[in-house]
């Protein structure tokens, strides 16, 4: 992954809010991220090694809760648009597996939150 940028959020600094566009996927480096629901209330905490902002990543769309730093945080960033691009340079297998691995990554939010 070091051809991704790395991207450093202070603590409460935005990373996105529910409504923005579904461009990038992030991996946790250090530090601690919080999901927000509509009325800015944390549902979940994600930490070193997990991910986020994998809805709605490879197809487009928006963003269903707001992400937030809750301390200095250090990411990798990957732009929709690059990791479309390697997937058409690929084999056609990886496209069904990133996909399947994306959805795993929403489902494991998912029944981490206490709003599931």
């Amino acid at each position: 992954m070091s051809d991704f940028p790395t991207v450093v959020f202070a603590p409460g600094q935005r990373i996105f809010n529910a409504g923005d566009a579904a461009d990038h996927l992030y991996f946790i480096q250090a530090g601690t991220v919080q999901l927000l629901d509509a009325q800015g209330q944390v549902f979940v905490e994600i930490t070193d090694g997990e991910s986020f902002g994998e809805q709605a990543f490879l197809q487009g769309g928006v963003r269903g809760a707001t992400a937030q730093a809750k301390n200095e945080v250090s990411c990798i960033q990957i732009a929709s648009e690059d990791a479309n691009q390697m997937l058409s340079e690929a084999s056609p297998l990886w496209v069904p597996v990133f996909e399947a691995l994306l959805l795993q990554q929403n489902m494991h939010n998912a029944l981490r939150s206490p709003m599931a």
